[in-house]
């Protein structure tokens, strides 16, 4: 199976010990970066989210529009890199900004108020499913994937199925 260059994963918890051991043992991941704006304007949670990543893996938190340049950027670089954002409200701010890739892996949206389940690992609100119809709509791909070896499942039919 051919490496990506470049993986972009929707995950609430960002970088975590799945993220790190699960991934990073699976493909051979260069470099972590989160791209949250409020993460990245604070330097005590930027600190504490770059010390979670092994001494010999890159890390890194981005705003959104150095995120979209990171990606940009690196996008046929060699090696591989892991693009970690919490929400798709970051991949629509991400998009409006020429987000150049149109498939986004989805892991671990956990349970809050007002979320409904869809898969054991993803729960949503009415928004979140909102953006990402508006994005599928503009062309992306959603595949939910928990860990590497499971497979992917697509956003778009798990959304169909649960109308």
């Amino acid at each position: 199976m051919p490496n990506p260059s470049i993986i972009l994963r929707i995950d609430d918890r960002l970088v975590h010990g799945q993220v790190i051991v699960g991934w990073g043992s699976y493909y051979p991941i260069q470099e972590y970066a989160v791209v949250d704006d409020e993460i990245a304007a604070n330097e005590w949670e930027r600190n504490l989210l770059i010390m979670a990543v092994p001494p010999n893996v890159e890390a890194r938190v981005l705003t959104i529009p150095q995120g979209v340049a990171y990606i940009q950027e690196h996008l046929n670089a060699p090696g591989v890199r892991m693009v970690l954002v919490s929400s798709p409200r970051q991949i629509l701010q991400m998009d409006a900004l020429g987000l150049p890739l149109k498939t986004v892996n989805v892991g671990g949206m956990h349970f809050r108020e007002g979320r409904k389940q869809y898969l054991n690992y993803l729960f949503l609100s009415t928004e979140e499913v909102r953006i990402f119809r508006q994005l599928m709509e503009k062309g992306y791909t959603f595949e939910c994937q928990d860990v590497p070896t499971s497979s992917k499942v697509d956003l778009k039919k798990v959304l169909e199925r649960t109308k």
